[in-house]
């Protein structure tokens, strides 16, 4: 598929320019090219290249992202509500969109969120461009363009042969290591005897470990919602374990259900936009964790929340 093509199709596609002039220059390019098509036009990008958007492309609509770039629920939650509004105007959305993660276990979850939208807008008429820039690792770069249908390749956009279709490229990454979990939990309760008795244990538990009184809520609200999908949809027994350092804080709550619901479950509330039908539990969660994997076993299903320590400067 040719750029000539990009006006009548759905486009998602990673582009990985090999400098920052050429970065901008691609962002531009691709800007101008939906201007001139009547798109409604949209960028989420770092602070330094929105700059060079609005100097060159003022009827351009930025938003500014911080380093790394938002969690998968959010970033799919801002594309849905721009989608919505381009389909209200009888126009097509085309997005650039960089991507930056601050560590690998980052980059990870950008590739996660990147899958996770391939899977939710798969059908959506956008156009989307995903950047990529010179600090990629190469690892995370290749994982990547497993995830996008298409690529950019001198200026043209062209079907990507390596493209994954989304659940299967999330499951077969599996559940990155944890090394924090390889010492002892501060927390380790088996068969909890009700789902009061776990929210108090898991509250204490996490009083203090992540930095600021908000962040400890929020990690509690995960996992209490967590804990409260297993005791009301998995089969007991539901246990759970805490572990804590200087760096991260992992929750994990186990049943012995096989009600497993994919690994892409939780990037949107289960039944949509009406949140009083329910099914917000993984959501929330990925909403409120740095990272949210689930494993299931012979055993049953894992849900495993991980966030970083981040303590007031």
């Amino acid at each position: 598929m040719g750029a000539e093509a990009v006006a009548r199709e759905r486009v998602h596609a990673l582009a990985a320019p090999a400098d920052d002039d050429e970065l901008v220059a691609v962002a531009l390019d691709w800007a101008r090219r939906g201007e001139a098509e009547g798109d409604l036009v949209v960028a989420a990008v770092l602070p330094w290249l929105a700059e060079h958007l609005r100097a060159a492309l003022p009827g351009v609509e930025v938003a500014e992202l911080c380093a790394p770039t938002p969690r998968g629920p959010e970033g799919i939650a801002w594309q849905l509500a721009v989608h919505a509004r381009a389909q209200a105007e009888g126009r097509r959305l085309r997005v650039v969109g960089q991507v930056l993660g601050d560590d690998r276990r980052g980059w990870d979850e950008c590739v996660r969120s990147e899958a996770a939208y391939e899977h939710i807008l798969g059908r959506a008429h956008t156009a989307t461009l995903c950047l990529y820039d010179r600090r990629t690792p190469s690892d995370v770069l290749d994982e990547a363009l497993r995830v996008h249908p298409h690529r950019m390749v001198g200026g043209r956009v062209v079907d990507n042969a390596g493209h994954v279709e989304p659940a299967t490229f999330v499951s077969s990454l599996g559940v990155p290591a944890e090394p924090v979990q390889q010492g002892e939990p501060v927390l380790a309760i088996d068969d909890a005897p009700s789902l009061a008795d776990l929210r108090h244990a898991l509250a204490t538990a996490l009083r203090g470990r992540l930095g600021h009184r908000d962040a400890d809520d929020d990690v509690h609200l995960a996992a209490s919602e967590i804990a409260a999908n297993a005791f009301r949809h998995g089969v007991r027994p539901v246990s759970a374990r805490v572990w804590a350092s200087a760096q991260r804080v992992v929750v994990s709550i186990s049943d012995g259900g096989q009600a497993f619901v994919g690994p892409l479950a939780g990037y949107r509330p289960a039944h949509g936009d009406d949140l009083s039908r329910g099914g917000m539990g993984l959501w929330l969660a990925r909403k409120l964790c740095d990272h949210v994997d689930l494993e299931q076993t012979e055993r049953g299903l894992t849900v495993r929340l991980t966030t970083a320590v981040r303590r007031p400067a």
